[in-house]
C-alpha cells in the first residue's frame, strides 16, 4: 500500500522536476542573489541585509507559485485525460491516489525550496554574510509545513472549480494571507458587527504566511525559536492541512467517474 502511494508520488516529483519552469525561476533568483552579492550598497550593511531579505521573500513567494500549479492542476488532469480511469484500476484506492498525488507536489515543492536555500546561503557566503542555521533550519522546516499547507489548498479549490480558476483562486488566497495579519491587527476594532465576523472567518480559514515567515529573523541573525513557538507553528499549519485534505478527499470520493 505504502508502495504504490510512493510510486505515485516518485511519479508526480520526477515530471515536475524536468520542467524548466522551475529552473527558469531559479536562474531569475540566482541573478537577484548575484546582484546583492556583488554591489556592496556603498558598504551600508543594513541594506545589504534588506536586500538579501527581499531576495529570500521572493524566493518563497516564486517556490509557492511552482506548488499552486502543480498541486492545482494535478486531478483536474487526470480527469481530463482519462488516465485517472487506468490508474484506479491497478487496484489503487481513491485515498492512495489522492494522497500519493499529493506527496508528490510536496516533494516538488520541496526541491524547489531546496533549490532556492542552496542559492540564498550561497548567496550570503560569497556576500561575506554570515547564517545563523538554528534560526535559519527552523525557518526552512515552517517552509516546508507552509508548502505542505498551499499544496493542500490547491487541491481543495481544484476539486470546486475549473483548473484556471483554482489556479488563480489560490494564488489570490496566498496573496491575501500575507496582508491579513496587518488587516486583523489594525482594521479590526475599526469594523462593524458584519466586518469583524468576516475578518474572524479569513483568520480561521486563509493561513497567513506572515505568522510563520522567518525571513527578517534569519537575515539579522535572530536567535532561534524557543520549542513552545515552533510547537505552535506547526499546530497552526497543520490546523489549515488537515480539513484543506480532509475535504479534499470527500470531494474526490464522492466525485462520478
Amino acid at each position: 500500500m505504502i508502495r504504490r502511494q510512493w510510486l505515485l508520488a516518485r511519479t508526480i516529483f520526477t515530471e515536475a522536476v524536468r520542467r524548466r519552469e522551475i529552473y527558469v525561476i531559479v536562474l531569475l533568483t540566482v541573478a537577484l542573489i548575484v546582484a546583492a552579492s556583488t554591489i556592496r550598497f556603498f558598504q551600508i550593511e543594513s541594506l545589504n541585509k534588506f536586500y538579501h531579505e527581499i531576495a529570500l521573500k521572493v524566493m518563497i513567494m516564486a517556490t509557492a507559485l511552482t506548488v499552486i500549479i502543480l498541486a492545482a492542476r494535478q486531478l483536474p488532469r487526470e480527469f481530463e485525460r482519462r488516465t485517472i480511469y487506468t490508474l484506479l484500476a491497478k487496484p489503487v484506492a481513491r485515498w492512495e491516489f489522492m494522497l500519493g498525488k499529493y506527496l508528490g507536489v510536496v516533494l516538488a515543492g520541496v526541491f524547489c525550496l531546496a533549490l532556492f536555500m542552496t542559492v540564498f546561503c550561497l548567496g550570503r557566503l560569497l556576500g561575506h554574510g554570515s547564517i545563523n542555521f538554528p534560526i535559519f533550519l527552523q525557518y526552512v522546516f515552517l517552509q516546508v509545513l507552509g508548502v505542505a499547507t498551499l499544496a493542500a489548498l490547491a487541491f481543495l479549490l481544484s476539486m470546486v472549480m475549473g483548473l484556471d480558476a483554482a489556479i488563480v483562486t489560490t494564488a489570490l488566497l496566498y496573496l491575501l494571507g500575507h496582508v491579513l495579519t496587518n488587516a486583523l491587527a489594525i482594521l479590526y476594532e475599526f469594523m462593524g458587527t458584519a466586518g469583524k465576523v468576516l475578518l474572524l472567518v479569513l483568520n480561521y480559514t486563509i493561513p497567513q504566511p506572515a505568522l510563520f515567515d522567518l525571513s527578517a529573523k534569519v537575515v539579522h541573525d535572530w536567535p532561534p525559536l524557543s520549542a513552545n513557538v515552533m510547537v505552535l507553528g506547526v499546530l497552526y499549519l497543520m490546523m489549515f492541512i488537515v480539513p484543506y485534505l480532509g475535504l479534499s478527499f470527500f470531494l474526490f470520493r464522492r466525485r462520478a467517474l
